[in-house]
């Protein structure tokens, strides 16, 4: 009997632990505010799974990895870069990033801006529910500057100070937060390894409540699988750690067809993401071509699965020059 007993209460734990676990998880969720922070720029990037930090590459780098300031304007070039994207609900997404560098002072610079708006509500009351004729509106905007440096030749570090105001009807909510991250490119197989904390800064009242930051840690890697005249293979693999959810993981890849240089390169991408409740399959493709003796633009897309809402998607232009 009392062997039964020991058994049970085993069961009642081992059983028991994962819905602690899940318990914790639900505890965290919506605890935090200025969601908009957390949403993912630029084409290229979501179509690959969001599997960006350690590639951070193009002027989108901006906001996944501010490290990558330091690398992508390494040759005195500049990148900008203009994304859009459409969500559920009539929702909006802009993102605008510039890298550059200025006369002789150290390091590499960026400015950049995110903007999350709808179009006008109509005003309804208990007493008025068909609306009262008037329209109220909402939305969301940061301001960013970012400095980076090379410390070594494969090792990069960068920091984001940005601006953030919230908008509903009336009410707003401003606020402060950085960004910092790391790039390193190793020797072995084109690997480079990317890390960046996002989002951390003190908590931000709106009406009556005040809510903390959408703190995210990311770490991931990237690598040539594989290369030739005409083909390359980019894989790519991130860790995410969300303050107020459970930890996910991302698998990307981006193939480019190079046969077409120096008229044009065409990419096709893929990724998935693992643990979240919507946004599990992406893909999209992108399109590099010259615009003049020392500049290029590239024009991607990317799609983004949703379960229960509508699927997203994003449009991005790169020029560089």
């Amino acid at each position: 009997m009392k062997r039964h007993l020991s058994l049970a209460t085993v069961a009642v734990i081992l059983l028991g632990a994962p819905g602690a676990d899940g318990a914790q998880i639900f505890r965290k969720v919506g605890t935090a505010g200025a969601q908009f922070l957390k949403i993912g720029v630029g084409a290229r990037a979501v179509g690959m799974g969001e599997t960006f930090v350690a590639v951070s590459d193009d002027a989108s780098g901006i906001w996944w990895n501010p490290a990558s300031v330091a690398r992508i304007t390494l040759d005195g070039e500049s990148r900008l870069s203009l994304n859009h994207s459409t969500w559920p609900a009539d929702i909006s997404h802009e993102f605008f990033g510039y890298a550059f560098t200025y006369g002789g002072l150290p390091g590499a610079y960026a400015v950049n801006a995110t903007i999350l708006q709808m179009d006008p509500i109509p005003r309804r009351t208990e007493y008025r529910p068909e609306g009262t004729g008037e329209n109220f509106d909402a939305g969301s905007f940061n301001l960013g500057l970012t400095w980076a440096k090379n410390l070594i030749d494969r090792f990069a570090f960068g920091l984001t100070a940005k601006y953030l105001h919230l908008g509903l009807d009336d009410e707003n909510a401003d606020g402060f937060v950085v960004d910092f991250g790391t790039l390193y490119y190793t020797d072995f197989r084109t690997i480079r390894i990317g890390m960046a904390i996002q989002s951390l800064g003190p908590s931000i009242k709106f009406i009556d409540d005040s809510f903390p930051m959408p703190t995210m840690f990311r770490v991931g890697a990237a690598m040539d699988a594989y290369q030739s005249d005409h083909h390359n293979l980019l894989i790519a693999f991130e860790f995410d750690h969300p303050a107020d959810n459970a930890e996910r993981a991302s698998l990307g890849g981006e193939y480019s067809l190079k046969a077409l240089e120096p008229n044009a390169k065409l990419q096709l991408r893929g990724g998935y993401r693992f643990n979240r409740d919507e946004e599990n399959l992406a893909a999209g493709f992108g399109v590099e071509f010259p615009t003049g003796s020392a500049s290029w633009m590239r024009v991607d897309y990317g799609f983004s699965a949703m379960d229960f809402l509508d699927d997203t998607h994003k449009f991005s232009a790169e020029l560089r020059f």
